[in-house]
């Protein structure tokens, strides 16, 4: 079992190959391409980010990596440790 999960593993993976663009994190991707991405990945499934869709939308892959942060129950860094982070 891995400590780091499986979508995060693979989407920055493909953006250390393939993401070699400005604003990787900063720019959102097509909202339809990360939905499919998220589903692909939900389905228990690696997806072959290698697609065309996701090539040409590189930023779907840093915006899945967005959202899957965004969505955690508590923050990566975490309050408790907030204040030192400051």
């Amino acid at each position: 079992c891995s400590l780091v999960p499986q979508v995060l593993k693979s989407c920055t993976e493909f953006i250390e190959r393939h993401g070699i663009v400005d604003g990787i994190y900063r720019h959102s991707g097509i909202a339809s391409h990360i939905q499919k991405l998220r589903h692909e990945f939900d389905s228990e499934q690696i997806p072959d980010l290698t697609k065309d869709i996701y090539i040409q939308d590189i930023h779907c892959v840093g915006s899945l990596c967005k959202l899957y942060f965004r969505e955690l129950p508590n923050p990566l860094l975490t309050y408790q440790l907030y204040e030192k982070f400051s």
